[in-house]
């Protein structure tokens, strides 16, 4: 659509909302200045970029279907299709599920949500095509919660049930790729981690999830909460082809899918030998001191690092009391930093990646007519987003930000004396499946991702392992290291699977 000029009575009423008095003088005046500045904008539109995401390879692809309950009775699945991975590669012929925010093109991504239901990307994001240049088949979009908003399992598509039990849900967000690896429906599946993500489902179906460095993974063509805490990670039913995905789809350079940039890349499954010996841990002892926690729950962790004490690590309790009110920061930050992605349609301004036009300008005119659609939390948290940045100038986002690196340097403290803290994934079993609730009942309901979200904000990689059962559900152990030394916590995690 061309770009009109504005009229004075637009920009007076944008000024309005940008609390400017213009008089009459002064609209006339920038309406004139505006039609002036009409060639910069023609200008950027004469240009043609070459798109930096993938998709318009020659392989095979089909848009697939909806998946019905009757096929899928846990309702891990949105939608089942088919696109081939090159021939050859370290993941050749492996069949991976892809969580449905994660754009593949021509085949619908829905986000869990009504809002956005029937948007089709036309590119790929970056993870997946780095798969899919490893050999490994794409056969499906799995189910999430509404907008990656909650940590239950509730998509708008009907709740993720827990394949252990379904009288309880999966988690979330990321609880059909975590249902998927748990019925061995694929070899791997791409989760997003925005506040436990994939950490949480993962130990709640008794899977191995990590949630990469922050940028180690680009989040290009993947749609998230925020810019500051999006990680896409991979979720396997062992920590080996966890560790092998992470090495295809590791490497930060978004703008050039072929030349991945300078962060530190290993081959991780490579060097899982499960040898702890020399590694020093720290069990967290505000990971388990919670409200309503689970004691066979912090029971069964506790067992599974003395596990790893038993194969040669040292072990000590240490204290970070930041850690218990990690959650409230995150949250504040969140709040104002979601407002800034919604507003930005759906992506938000200022991040040094490309920027998926497509989904900018289909979120922007879903947005605007089907926002009461958007889950309860999302509301919530554009409302409290809005009135603190309108009444309050952002002070309490500048202040919790700030926070932000206050908690970082004392996680690194602990992570300059251990290699790794430990603590539980969650503290609680999965949350009940109870279907006469409704979604603002269920907003008011415990939080279970405390242990999980200051990671996000601090971008310490964390793996979730499975550490036992408690009354018949799996149980996880995170374990976390120093940014960019994802390899120790998965080794770590490796040893306790073998034990």
């Amino acid at each position: 659509m061309p770009l009109r000029v504005p009229t004075e009575d637009v920009f007076a009423e944008l000024g309005e909302d940008l609390f400017l008095d213009l008089t009459d003088e002064e609209l006339e005046f920038f309406v004139e200045m505006a039609e002036e500045k009409m060639g910069s904008y023609e200008t950027v539109m004469s240009y043609d970029p070459k798109p930096r995401l993938g998709g318009d390879e020659n392989r095979t692809r089909n848009a697939g279907r909806r998946v019905t309950s009757e096929e899928d009775p846990h309702n891990a699945w949105v939608t089942q299709c088919f696109v081939g991975g090159d021939d050859g590669g370290d993941l050749d012929g492996w069949e991976i599920g892809i969580k449905d925010n994660v754009s593949v093109a021509g085949v619908e991504m829905t986000c869990g949500s009504y809002v956005v239901e029937g948007y089709v990307p036309n590119r790929d994001a970056t993870v997946t095509t780095r798969l899919l240049e490893a050999g490994a088949d794409i056969v499906g979009k799995t189910n999430m919660d509404d907008m990656a908003m909650t940590s239950t399992g509730h998509s708008a598509f009907g709740p993720v049930l827990n394949p252990h039990d379904d009288d309880y849900l999966a988690g979330g967000s990321s609880g059909g790729s975590a249902v998927a690896v748990a019925r061995n429906q694929v070899d791997v599946a791409i989760g997003s981690d925005q506040g436990g993500s994939v950490r949480v489902p993962a130990a709640f179906c008794g899977i191995v999830g990590h949630k990469p460095t922050y940028g180690l993974v680009p989040y290009t063509g993947c749609i998230g909460i925020e810019h500051a805490i999006d990680h896409p990670g991979p979720m396997g039913p062992d920590v080996e082809s966890v560790a092998r995905t992470l090495t295809t789809i590791a490497g930060s350079n978004e703008r050039d899918l072929r030349n991945h940039s300078t962060v530190p890349v290993e081959e991780y499954a490579e060097q899982l030998d499960g040898d702890v010996s020399d590694l020093s841990i720290g069990v967290l002892e505000e990971g388990f001191d919670r409200e309503g926690a689970n004691e066979k729950i912090l029971d069964t962790t506790r067992d599974a690092i003395d596990r790893l004490e038993a194969e040669g690590a040292s072990v000590e309790e240490v204290s970070i009391p930041m850690h218990l009110d990690s959650k409230d920061i995150h949250d504040v930050c969140t709040s104002e930093g979601l407002l800034d992605a919604i507003s930005g349609e759906g992506l938000g301004h200022g991040w040094k990646a490309w920027y998926n036009r497509s989904w900018i300008e289909s979120f922007g005119k879903y947005r605007r007519a089907q926002s009461d659609d958007f889950p309860p939390r999302l509301k919530l948290l554009l409302l409290m987003g809005s009135y603190t940045n309108t009444e309050y100038h952002s002070r309490y986002y500048a202040r919790a930000m700030n926070l932000v690196v206050d908690l970082t340097e004392r996680y690194d403290a602990a992570l300059e004396e251990y290699d790794l803290l430990a603590m539980p994934t969650a503290v609680t079993k999965p949350p009940e499946h109870q279907p006469e609730r409704d979604q603002h009942q269920r907003l008011r309901e415990s939080d279970i991702v405390h242990n999980a979200t200051p990671f996000n904000r601090t971008g310490h990689p964390g793996v979730s392992v499975p550490a036992g059962e408690v009354d018949g559900l799996p149980v996880g152990l995170m374990l976390v290291s120093s940014r960019f030394d994802d390899v120790t916590a998965l080794n770590a995690a490796y040893a306790l699977e073998q034990a």
